[in-house]
């Protein structure tokens, strides 16, 4: 696998939280949600709720936002218009939700606190399906695309497929985030990159610049990183 770099901008913004599938860059500012898109800006923001937690653009026209302190999740549309509220305290007060990861169609990963399970939740039918498999350790994130979810935890990484069975619980060490690529995972651990092709077991170190990675995006056949002074753009090549 090789890195071809596209372009390296200096940014004077410092809260890149997202990019979706057409390179537009969301970013949260004082508790507001910004859409950056070459037509022009959108801007969200909600003084009902606490702070945004988390934001999922994987369909960039139901963008979901997450306000955990709140117990909430609005979706928006891609000018960040609300389509739907919801309150997790009002459908089921055994709910209390830390993570999510949007899901196919209208369903959504969540992590339940209260029994430490991963849930489908489908918020057209207001139902959920809870998958069986405890979790241990302490949860970090929720990834998933359409056809599984991955679990990281300070000790371990879950791979559950649709239907909430366990594929994989891979041990692990350090590692601080995860995004999805074909089926396989990047992740970050001290500071470098690295990509692990689940079907053959190989873990390896990206060749790519000393950066201080704050955050980084994997995006169809593009990674992005984020160092807060820099927003680098490498598209992803096959050997």
């Amino acid at each position: 696998m090789k890195f071809k770099l596209i372009f390296k901008k200096e940014t004077l913004n410092k809260n890149i939280k997202a990019v979706d599938n057409f390179n537009n860059i969301y970013s949260i500012i004082n508790n507001e949600l910004i859409k950056s898109s070459d037509g022009g800006n959108y801007y969200y923001k909600n003084s009902l709720y606490s702070n945004i937690s988390s934001i999922d653009v994987q369909n960039s026209l139901k963008i979901k936002l997450f306000y955990e302190d709140s117990n909430s999740l609005i979706v928006l549309d891609n000018k960040l218009s609300e389509i739907s509220k919801i309150n997790f305290n009002i459908i089921n007060p055994n709910k209390i939700i830390s993570k999510f990861s949007a899901s196919n169609d209208n369903n959504i990963w969540v992590y339940n606190e209260l029994n430490s399970k991963i849930e489908l939740y489908n918020y057209i039918n207001n139902t959920f399906r809870i998958v069986n498999s405890e979790i241990s350790g302490e949860v970090i994130s929720l990834e998933s695309n359409y056809k599984y979810c991955w679990v990281l935890t300070d000790s371990h990484i879950y791979k559950f497929n649709y239907f909430g069975s366990l594929i994989t619980k891979t041990a692990i060490n350090n590692i601080q985030q995860i995004e999805i690529f074909n089926d396989n995972l990047f992740f970050k651990k001290n500071n470098e990159l690295f990509y692990y092709d689940q079907d053959l077991l190989i873990e390896y170190k990206l060749d790519l610049e000393n950066l201080l990675i704050k955050d980084f995006f994997v995006i169809n056949q593009s990674l992005y990183i984020y160092d807060s002074e820099h927003f680098i753009k490498y598209q992803i090549q096959k050997k």
